[in-house]
């Protein structure tokens, strides 16, 4: 398993090169998750270029940092891994949590990009109410680690998702179980306090390909609504969209169309263009 030192800890993640000429695939995962959550949509995206996955701070196999792990912190922690491999310029495509760190790495590292895409995420930050959910999040999550996860995965799917993958979903579960308490604690304090980063849909880093932003959402998306996706994805920059039929969970609910549409969002940008 590889590892770097960031911090006076490690953080773990696996590359997968290739031959290819295709500007590189760095995934980024959610909140409770970790780098295997990509593991079946592999094989088609490894047959195209070279991807990097990560396990993100107090994630997987990386080490927690703190109290807090801001989306800064997250951000200088993909920098530090694709900075060692000497990755640049790449894709970057985020899940959720993992979409605020891509925002996050545009604004303090654009010369690396050449693409981001939001995978069923969101640059609007926390409202009131949901900065509300977090604490009280926060504070279950101190009672019981366990309860918080069992009660928690199953809501990003919808009802009848959670009857067709039932097994995938436990096998989830079973590894989020895994995390430490502070590693969770220390996610949602740094999702709580994001910024909002709208104005990089609508003004992009010019070191992104034209249109070089996608968005990925979900119809049936019980974490970020589709009806506010459509709000802002047709921002300027963005050039590709991806309108699943399912969830939050696209990448365990819709295997087969979210593989496929990130590998024509990549060819668009290795072509030169969006889709």
């Amino acid at each position: 398993m590889p590892f770097l030192e960031f911090h006076g800890a490690s953080l773990h993640y696996e590359f997968h090169s290739s031959e290819s000429t295709a500007p590189p695939l760095v995934l980024v995962h959610g909140f409770l998750e970790d780098l295997y959550m990509w593991k079946e949509l592999l094989p088609q995206w490894k047959a195209f270029g070279s991807v990097l996955t990560v396990d993100l701070p107090g994630h997987g196999a990386s080490s927690s940092f703190g109290y807090e792990h801001s989306m800064d912190f997250m951000a200088d922690a993909i920098h530090a891994i694709t900075t060692y491999l000497n990755l640049q310029p790449f894709l970057l495509l985020g899940h959720s949590m993992g979409g605020y760190v891509g925002l996050e790495f545009a604004v303090h590292y654009p010369e690396q990009l050449a693409g981001l895409a939001l995978f069923f995420s969101t640059p609007e930050p926390d409202t009131v109410e949901r900065k509300l959910m977090r604490e009280r999040a926060v504070d279950l999550v101190k009672k019981n680690k366990n309860t918080f996860i069992r009660a928690s995965i199953p809501q990003l799917f919808d009802a009848k998702t959670r009857e067709t993958i039932k097994s995938d979903i436990d096998a989830l579960i079973s590894r989020t179980l895994q995390m430490e308490t502070q590693g969770i604690i220390a996610a949602i304090y740094g999702m709580k306090k994001r910024e909002d980063r709208s104005h990089i849909l609508h003004q992009p880093p010019v070191h992104l390909k034209e249109n070089g932003i996608a968005v990925f959402a979900g119809v049936q998306d019980t974490v970020i609504p589709f009806e506010h996706v459509q709000q802002w994805w047709e921002a300027p920059g963005v050039g590709f969209r991806y309108e699943s039929p399912y969830g939050h969970m696209g990448h365990m609910s819709d295997k087969d169309g979210c593989s496929a549409a990130v590998l024509q969002w990549w060819q668009s940008i290795t072509r030169g263009g969006a889709a």
